[in-house]
C-alpha cells in the first residue's frame, strides 16, 4: 500500500481523442494563479468583464490561432478568465472537411495534441510555462449540452464571485 494519493484519471477510459466531436476543455494555470488577467465590473452598475493582461493577451492569440494551425480544428467558443480559460472545439475527420485545406498532420490532431501544443505555444512566448499539469475535459454529446455549456462560457465573467476557482 502506497502513502501517495491515487491520483484521479482525467481522460475518458478508452475514448478516443482523435474522433469528431465537440469537447469542452479547461486548462488551469498552476496554483491557480490570477495571472492571466482581472474581472472589472460590480455587477449592479457595471458589467463584470475580463480584462486581460499580457499573459492573458499572448493566450487569447493562441487561442485564435487553433483553426489555423489545425484544418480539422474548428474553435466554437472561448473565455479566458484570471486563473483559467474555457475552449470548446469541435474535432473533424478528413471526409467530413470541406471549408479547410487539409495539413498534412491532420490525423495527428487530437485533443490531447492540440491542448499540449497551445500550452507549449504560450509558455514558449511567456518565457515560462505557468499552466497546470493537465486540464479537464468533457465531451459534448447532444445540441441541448452544447447549447447549456455556450451559455455557461459567454456569462463566466459574470459569475466570477461564485466560481469554484474564485480569487481576488
Amino acid at each position: 500500500m502506497s502513502d501517495f494519493p491515487v491520483r484521479k484519471r482525467n481522460r475518458l477510459k478508452g475514448y478516443d481523442y482523435s474522433q469528431n466531436g465537440v469537447y469542452f476543455l479547461t486548462l488551469c494555470t498552476k496554483n491557480k494563479k490570477c495571472i492571466l488577467g482581472r474581472i472589472v465590473g460590480d455587477g449592479d452598475s457595471d458589467v463584470p468583464n475580463m480584462v486581460l493582461s499580457e499573459y492573458g493577451r499572448i493566450t487569447e492569440k493562441y487561442i485564435q490561432s487553433i483553426e489555423s494551425a489545425y484544418s480539422t480544428v474548428t474553435l466554437d467558443s472561448y473565455v479566458i478568465m484570471p486563473n483559467h480559460i474555457h475552449l470548446v472545439i469541435e474535432l473533424y475527420s478528413e471526409e467530413n472537411i470541406c471549408k479547410k485545406t487539409l495539413s498534412k498532420d491532420s490525423a495527428n490532431n487530437t485533443i490531447p495534441v492540440v491542448v499540449s501544443a497551445f500550452k507549449r505555444l504560450v509558455s514558449k512566448e511567456v518565457g515560462y510555462n505557468f499552466w497546470q499539469r493537465s486540464y479537464h475535459d468533457h465531451i459534448i454529446r447532444n445540441e441541448a449540452a452544447l447549447n447549456t455549456i455556450r451559455e455557461y462560457v459567454a456569462n463566466n465573467p459574470l459569475r466570477w464571485k461564485e466560481d469554484c476557482f474564485y480569487c481576488v
